[in-house]
């Protein structure tokens, strides 16, 4: 404490005297105006009530839009993916069935020697084959399924 006490009173002794207070005040005061224009000038917009409010509620509308886009966009990015799935998968289920087909006729007897009356054929003939085979498989298909459609109608119709 003591030391402290030594330090105040050099400073209470030394007394920076100041030669022209009112001039520093000013030159202050000066400044801090100059800064205040700056401010006032970018920002005197704040003083108008309406506006404020206005604009206030235009960037809401905006940051709304903006979520309400980025929620339909993520919607139909969705709905893309799964239409792209469905039909991709069945492509390509369908074409690894012809393919698994094709290859164990071709490979079935693959380890035994081929007989005198086997009949050679050719890897896109068979593939021909096999897809052909599998469209008859398709329409017949339909084909079963429109008549349990008919008979359906044909049962409401008696009701």
């Amino acid at each position: 404490m003591e030391e402290l006490d030594k330090i105040l009173r050099r400073i209470r002794e030394s007394k920076p005297g100041m030669e022209s207070r009112y001039e520093l005040r000013e030159s202050i005061m000066e400044k801090v105006h100059k800064r205040a224009n700056y401010l006032d000038y970018f920002f005197a917009w704040t003083d108008v009530g309406w506006l404020r409010k206005s604009l206030a509620f235009a960037s809401v509308i905006i940051v709304l839009f903006f979520c309400g886009q980025q929620v339909f966009m993520t919607n139909r990015i969705d709905k893309l993916e799964k239409r792209m799935i469905s039909i991709n998968t069945d492509n390509i289920l369908q074409y690894q069935r012809e393919n698994v087909m094709a290859n164990s006729v071709l490979y079935r007897d693959a380890d035994r020697k081929t007989l005198a009356d086997s009949i050679k054929v050719a890897t896109d003939d068979l593939l021909d084959l096999v897809k052909s085979y599998r469209d008859l498989q398709l329409k017949y298909e339909n084909v079963q399924n429109e008549a349990k459609q008919e008979k359906q109608e044909n049962r409401k119709q008696k009701l």
